[in-house]
């Protein structure tokens, strides 16, 4: 599945993966691992703790990390981007 990795604003430690597809957000939540700590699970969006820093995870296709930036982020993006397609998150 096709994705890119944004840096939505400048100032901002965050970095954003968007996918071509979408993202069962029901199934993310038992597909991440048990160190991951689920935050919040809402019809909107997942949050969860990974690796110590946050993350956003919505059903449209978007993955935010917070707190990192650069190759940091980056890596962590495509990690938890894997995990998730291993599990059968994703869809077209």
């Amino acid at each position: 599945m096709e994705y890119i990795i944004l840096a939505p604003c400048v100032t901002a430690k965050t970095r954003e993966l968007r996918l071509r597809g979408k993202i069962d957000i029901l199934k993310a939540e038992k597909a991440l691992p048990p160190e991951a700590d689920i935050l919040a699970l809402t019809e909107v969006f997942l949050s969860a703790a990974y690796k110590g820093k946050p993350f956003s995870i919505y059903p449209s296709g978007k993955i935010i990390v917070k707190d990192s930036d650069g190759e940091e982020a980056k890596a962590l993006l495509r990690e938890m981007f894997a995990l998730l397609e291993k599990r059968g998150c994703l869809s077209e």
